[in-house]
C-alpha cells in the first residue's frame, strides 16, 4: 500500500488477558498488534511506527479481529490467518515470514533463524527484526529465544512472552490440538497473496 493511495489506518483499543490491546489495520490488513498498560502507551507507539500515515479511531467491526485474539489467549489455538500489511523494510518482511513458519508450541533461536535465512552472522540483524514487528503473535516474534535458552527481548514485555510460550505449550500438551474457525480473509478483509512479499506490501521509511 502506498502513502499517496491509502493513508489511512484504522484503531480500535480494548481489553484482552494480556492487556490493553491496540489492533490497527489498513484497507489491505492487519498493520498492528500491541499491548501496552494503557492506552496513551498504545497510541503513541502506533504513532511513532506509522508516522506518515493518518490515524483514525474507530475500527470497522472489531470484534471481527479481537474475538479470534482473545480465544487464542483464551487457550483456543484458533488460526489466526488474518491478511497482512505490517510494512516494514524487505529484510524485515523475510524474517517475519520465516518467523510465521514457526509451529505453535515450538520455538526457534535468533541464530538458527539467521543461519536459515542464509546469513549465520546477522543475529543482530534478526533480533532487529523481531523487536520491530508491530504484530504481536499473528507474527509470532514471541517463539524466537536465545541459543542458550534464555527468552532474549520481546516489544511488550518478558512477562508476556512467557505467558505466550507456557500458553502455546498447553495447547499442544492438550492435543492432538486443531486449529478451528480460521480468522480468513474472508471474515476479516481482502487477502494479500502474499503480505511479507517484497511486491504489494507497504514499506515503512523511515521507521525501523
Amino acid at each position: 500500500m502506498s502513502v499517496e493511495s491509502d493513508p489511512k489506518i484504522s484503531y480500535h483499543i480494548g481489553d484482552s488477558s494480556f492487556g490493553r490491546l491496540l489492533i490497527a489495520a489498513s484497507s489491505k490488513g492487519l498493520c498492528g498488534l500491541m499491548w501496552g498498560d494503557g492506552d496513551r502507551e498504545l497510541l503513541e507507539a502506533l504513532a511513532e511506527r506509522f508516522r506518515r500515515f493518518a490515524l483514525r479511531p474507530g475500527l470497522e467491526k472489531p470484534q471481527r479481529w479481537f474475538e479470534p485474539v482473545n480465544r487464542f489467549l483464551g487457550g483456543d489455538p484458533v488460526d489466526l490467518a488474518f491478511p497482512l500489511d505490517p510494512g516494514g523494510t524487505a529484510f524485515q518482511r523475510t524474517v517475519w515470514r520465516r518467523i510465521r513458519q514457526i509451529p505453535l508450541g515450538r520455538t526457534q533461536t535468533y541464530a538458527g533463524l539467521a543461519k536459515d535465512l542464509g546469513n549465520p552472522g546477522g543475529v543482530r540483524a534478526v533480533a532487529g527484526a523481531c523487536a520491530a514487528n508491530p504484530v504481536a503473535l499473528v507474527i509470532p516474534c514471541h517463539r524466537v529465544i536465545r541459543s542458550d535458552g534464555g527468552l532474549g527481548g520481546y516489544r511488550w514485555g518478558l512477562a508476556r512472552k512467557r505467558r505466550l510460550l507456557s500458553l502455546e505449550a498447553s495447547m499442544v500438551e492438550d492435543g492432538p490440538w486443531r486449529l478451528t474457525a480460521p480468522a480468513g480473509p474472508e471474515r476479516v478483509g481482502a487477502a494479500l497473496p502474499d503480505p511479507l512479499s517484497e511486491h504489494g506490501s507497504r514499506q515503512e521509511s523511515g521507521n525501523p
